[in-house]
């Protein structure tokens, strides 16, 4: 079994933020890390504008800016919780990330500490202190003696080898011992890296104090006894030893948690109940309401005020009241509600950076004056999107097109909330009328005062493109069919027939669009071009053709139009002062044109077109030909049998491209050179199965391609990089943008039988569209498709009486409810309270043997009383659906288990009582079958002649486990998934017990399960890898087909909490073999797929990325193939069996010379791999 991983959405979460002058001497940046990979935003006037962002193989541990003397740039720190580290800087004049020192700082000894790696570095930049280990701190000395032009020579060294921004040199030295990799003497770092001993084991938090001659460390640290204390020391000029500090401080509470730096000397120490300053003489302290502070910024340079955010959301400032440097008084207050922040930044003038890992990270505003409303002194600015953590998720196919989604359970208490997640564009209905045949639709304005329609093509008779590239009004829509043009008028929302005197109204329009210089409008019909007046809509001129021949084709620029006649290609000028249409030049092909093309690279540009592109048929060439002279610049065969159908000229970010679609779902994709009119970067990729029309059209300042076939694609660019996302319609025949008073910035789509009006969603790849939970979080989700409802366990957490120290003993309560939603408008249907500590962990519908009309949901819980522990099943019904958004009125009284059964509120019908945790429920051939802790147990419910009702009974069925968190079902099979045993295979024996058949023996912790297929199958374990076991069938020796022998390693690098089968990709139809997919989500809010890959794939896909990984150089001086590795407490040991389809998708990106590097070996061209990337890609996500 072979697998290709691919990351459908990257990592969410915010770990850590920063600002400083990173990419230049002047610019102000934000630079944020969210798991493995990092984001780097430029601050200006206009706010936050994203520059790049770059992948690390690692999960982020540190991230730290910091500046050497001598230089005008900062300088980024990071290490990885796998003990890796480095320092980055960035070249603004090559606009590249350079590796200025990178290493491994893991010791053969010692026991990684528990609160988790701390890295600090000295506010005057002269030392970097990691504390990895329990009892060592490892100093790094920099060098703080460059100068700027030290600096930029090493960027240049260091570069020679990079390929693109993310391509660092590679050459870091990985010993037992740390090691760094410099190329010179002037980089940032010296060699003297030295451990040093620490006594305190338990160390909390630490930090470099201010204004010290020698670098000194502030330590918060636990003793045996559990309290806590601070110790200082001093760093020795040879970094060789700790000398004891200044001064130390015994029991500065046992809810002490944070130690935070003061620029005026000393330290703040934060505590759940209170806030200290501390500096060896003075102790100043406030009172806060019991909390769990989580993120903290500094506002002012000198620390007179700080900003921090606790666990409920909540914002406040600390004010440092000071006179002549010396600390007199703390006031706290706070200021407003904010995401649960996992860092803050302070960016500027009252604008704050809050990133949070368990709600959407925010751009907020202070303000001076408390807002009377809200309560509150924050303004929110911008929100950005965060699916993290994903605790559960479903997949459903919600509409029954074929086009799955996903919802999730994403985030966490009061930022909770279901995520609807899915690929493609989605085109939201405003209006729509019935029309049959329409063969094409041209807005028209009714002032004649904008640019509304200066490129239009039509291809093959089929479909014009009315861009409507500006923001005028539009008043008409011109619908064409096979006979006869009629004309639609806008009212506000009123929709209405009517008529334009001088319109050929009796036979089909090849296009129809406003010239608005001239002041007309103009409609080219097979037969003529009609030039009407747009004020009074009377004709002023018309050109018809001999009566032997009809126009076929059509493309316009304003006043310039080109038609072909069979093999002629003829070039229109409409003259200004007369408003008549001249005939500039004519020329006959060696064939007839197939597609045609006169739109300016940049559409925006009120210019004249230079060149006009069109296809051929029988040679099946793409050719250009220059204005006005006709004159053929570039042919280019495009092979094959196929005949062009739609081509299109358009320019992306400054780059412009040729696109050329063929009649078998097939696009050609060009560069094009202007100084040379040369045709380069060839290349080839599918998006259907049948003839694409290519259309431009506009979406908030931004021209898109719309592709229109049996999968409509709508391609777009990002950062100079092109994508093709989905859009989830069928049968469409034309698109239009279309920006009337009643429907503004919308599209005009035409299918087989109908005309709509609609929206069109933000072109990005995945939509993500959020349903607030109310401040609970949801922790299992499940789709009920008979009652067409989602089920969600959710946990309310109530912050309760919080209102100072005094409070500190109070518990925040936590409750569990099941909550029904509508699966199309989420509307809150019903809702059951759980009993006081009880929690809900599993949530299944089911069908019971001999019932097969009923669908039960059954839900699995824990109590975890101060007495005991034990678990329950709820067995329930749901009744019609009915909606209600009033949560109290809907909850259940936990006194009353027979609640009413009316409609829409769920009925609890039965119970059953275990003596443990209830952690899994899975529907399993008529029949529950329930992992209660170490044990399995099969639940029924079944009619009782003694009773004369249904009755539930339960009995244990297998047992010998030791934590039972997953399970997985195929067939008559059962995967158990363990929290310390792995994975063991049981089989259903004819009398309904399970039988284990096989197991396997490795000490893994899984956190998640799926059965790829009868003999293969997938787990998640803790230490954020993946494992693929195999079912030995074929095996004569009896030992051997006990075990699952594990075939397959990982290292995923993200926590993975649920795995569903599924896939996101509406595939076309074709004769192509569905590839099986496995979706993933993991705590940081990506989403990936796990495909499963013919053994052909695979040694292609092998050899390719070989040959990446010696191109694309990992930033920081990381290894791909350590990064990858399957690692855990145990052992380390290299993938297998898996494909990066990460590493192997950065391919489409690199340059041809690069592409050929990394193809050498596998005697195929880049064009070759290209396409067979763009293949698997496109059947996978």
């Amino acid at each position: 079994m072979y697998n290709f991983v691919s990351t459908v959405q990257k990592p969410t979460s915010v770990t850590h933020s920063v600002t400083g002058n990173f990419t230049g001497p002047n610019d102000k940046n934000l630079i944020i890390s969210k798991c493995t990979k990092i984001e780097i935003f430029l601050m200006d006037q206009d706010g936050l504008k994203p520059m790049f962002d770059v992948n690390i193989y690692g999960r982020i541990s540190v991230l730290k800016l910091f500046s050497v003397a001598g230089s005008k740039q900062d300088y980024l720190f990071i290490s990885t919780e796998s003990f890796k580290f480095c320092i980055l800087a960035y070249d603004y004049e090559k606009k590249e990330i350079i590796t200025k020192a990178s290493g491994n700082a893991e010791d053969t000894i010692g026991r990684p500490t528990e609160a988790g790696q701390l890295g600090i570095i000295d506010p005057d930049g002269r030392i970097v202190a990691l504390h990895l280990y329990e009892g060592l701190l490892k100093l790094i000395t920099l060098d703080n003696n460059n100068t700027p032009n030290k600096i930029n020579n090493n960027n240049n060294n260091n570069n020679n080898n990079n390929n693109n921004n993310n391509n660092n040199n590679n050459n870091n030295i990985n010993n037992n011992n740390f090691n760094i990799n410099n190329n010179n003497n002037n980089s940032p770092i010296q060699k003297n890296v030295n451990n040093v001993r620490l006594e305190e084991l338990q160390v909390l938090d630490m930090t470099f104090l201010y204004g010290c001659k020698v670098p000194t460390i502030a330590v918060l640290f636990k003793d045996t006894k559990d309290e806590k204390h601070i110790s200082t020391y001093e760093i020795s000029s040879k970094d060789t030893e700790l000398v004891v500090g200044p001064w130390s401080q015994s029991n500065v509470g046992v809810y002490s948690s944070l130690l935070v730096p003061v620029p005026l000397g000393g330290v703040l120490v934060v505590a759940d109940n209170g806030i200290t300053y501390l500096n060896g003489k003075v102790t100043r302290s406030v009172a806060v309401s019991y909390t769990k502070f989580l993120a903290f910024t500094r506002v002012d340079k000198d620390g007179s005020r700080f900003l921090f955010g606790d666990h409920f959301g909540r914002l406040s400032v600390l004010v440092l009241i000071h006179q002549q440097q010396k600390v007199m008084e703390l006031k706290f207050e706070q200021l407003g509600r904010i995401s649960i922040p996992s860092s803050i930044s302070y960016l500027d003038s009252g604008v704050v950076y809050i990133g949070s890992s368990s709600g959407d990270s925010q751009l907020i505003r202070l303000n001076t004056e408390k807002d009377q409303t809200t309560d509150s002194y924050v303004t929110y600015l911008e929100a950005f999107t965060n699916i993290g953590p994903v605790v559960d998720f479903c997949v459903v196919d919600a509409e029954k097109q074929g086009q799955a989604q996903i919802v999730t359970c994403s985030g966490t208490y009061r930022d909770g909330s279901l995520r609807i997640i899915r690929n493609g564009i989605g085109i939201a209905e405003q209006a729509s009328i019935e029309l049959e045949g329409i063969k094409g639709i041209f807005p028209i304005n009714n002032n004649n005062n904008n640019n509304n329609n200066n490129n239009n093509n039509n291809n093959n008779n089929n479909n014009n493109n009315s861009n409507g590239i500006t923001d005028s009004k539009d008043r008409y829509l011109i619908t064409s069919f096979i006979e006869c043009t009629k004309v639609l008028s806008f009212q506000g929302e009123e929709i209405e027939e009517t008529e334009f005197e001088g319109l050929e109204s009796n036979c089909s329009t090849l296009y129809c669009g406003t010239i608005d210089k001239l002041n007309l409008l103009i409609q080219i019909t097979n037969v003529s071009i009609n030039l009407i007046d747009s004020n009074t809509f009377k004709r002023v001129s018309q050109w018809n053709v001999e009566p032997s021949r009809r126009i076929n084709l059509v493309s316009t620029n304003q006043d310039q139009i080109v038609l072909s006649i069979d093999k002629s290609l003829l070039y229109f000028q409409i003259n200004s002062s007369n408003k008549s249409i001249q005939l500039v030049k004519e020329i006959e092909l060696p064939h007839e044109i197939s597609c045609i093309d006169i739109s300016p690279f940049d559409s925006f540009m009120d210019t004249k077109s230079q060149l006009v592109s069109v296809g051929l048929w029988n040679d099946i060439t793409l050719r250009i030909f220059k204005l006005p002279t006709l004159e053929e610049i570039w042919k280019e065969p495009l092979g094959g049998e196929i005949l062009p159908r739609s081509i299109l000229m358009i320019s992306f970010d400054s780059i412009d491209y040729i696109f050329c679609s063929l009649g078998d779902g097939h696009l050609f994709k060009f560069q094009f050179d202007f100084s040379s009119f040369k045709l380069f970067d060839k290349r080839k990729l599918t998006l259907g199965t049948q003839p694409i029309i290519l259309k431009k059209f506009k979406l908030k300042n931004t021209i898109n391609i719309f592709a229109i076939s049996d999968r409509p694609t709508v391609i777009y660019s990002h950062n100079k990089k092109l994508f093709y996302s989905v859009v989830n319609l069928k049968d469409v025949t034309n698109v239009t943008s279309f920006n009337s008073d009643g429907f503004p910035n919308s599209m005009a789509i035409a299918t087989t039988n109908s005309l709509t009006i609609g929206t069109i969603d933000e072109i990005q790849k995945l939509h993500i569209k959020t349903i607030p939970l109310n401040e609970e979080m949801g922790r299992r989700i499940v789709h009920l498709e008979d009652h067409s409802c989602y089920a969600v366990i959710t946990v309310k957490n109530n912050e309760g009486l919080l209102g100072g120290a005094q409070d500190l003993c109070e518990e925040d309560e936590e409750v569990s409810y099941i909550r029904i939603y509508n699966d199309q408008t989420f509307e809150l249907i019903s809702s059951y309270k759980l009993d006081p500590y009880e929690m809900g962990w599993s949530i299944t519908p089911c069908k019971f043997a001999g019932d097969d009309v009923n669908t039960y949901l059954a839900v699995g819980t824990s109590i975890n009383t101060p007495i005991k522990s034990s678990g329950r099943v709820l067995l329930f019904s749901l009744s019609s659906s009915s909606s209600s958004n009033d949560k109290d009125s809907l909850d259940n009284n936990n006194n009353n288990n027979n609640n009413s059964g009316a409609n829409g509120k769920l009925t609890l019908l039965e119970e059953i009582k275990f003596r443990s945790s209830v952690y899994f429920l899975l529907s399993f051939n008529g029949r529950l079958i329930a992992a209660v802790h170490k044990r399995l147990f099969s639940i029924r419910y079944t009619h009782s002649k003694e009773k004369n009702c249904k009755v539930i009974s339960s009995e244990s069925v297998h047992k010998g486990h030791t934590m039972i968190l997953k399970l997985a079902s195929r067939g008559h099979f059962i995967l158990v998934g363990d929290m310390m045993k792995s994975m063991s295979l049981l089989v259903e024996q004819s009398d309904g017990s399970l039988e284990q058949i096989a197991r396997n023996p490795q000490p893994i912790w899984i956190r998640s399960v799926a059965m790829i297929n009868d003999d293969y199958f997938i787990g998640a374990e803790a230490s954020n890898n993946f494992i693929v076991v195999k079912k030995n069938n074929d095996s004569t020796n009896e030992l051997e087909r006990e075990l699952l022998d594990s075939v397959g390693h990982y290292h995923i690098g993200e926590s993975i909490n649920s795995m569903r089968h599924g896939s996101l990709v509406r595939l076309p139809d074709s004769d192509q073999p569905i590839i099986p997919t496995i979706l993933y989500a993991s705590v940081n809010g990506s989403i990936g797929v796990v495909a499963s890959i013919s053994e052909e794939d695979f040694i292609f896909f092998s050899k390719l990325q070989k040959g990446l990984n010696q191109v694309v150089r990992g930033v920081g001086g990381f290894s791909h193939e350590t990064w990858r590795a399957f690692s855990n407490d145990h052992h380390t040991i290299d993938s297998k069996n898996f494909i990066d389809g990460d590493l192997i998708e950065t391919f489409l990106d690199l340059k041809y010379e690069s592409q050929l590097k990394a193809v050498a070996d596998l005697g195929i061209t880049p064009d070759d791999a290209f396409r067979r990337i763009e293949s698997l890609m496109q059947y996978i996500r």
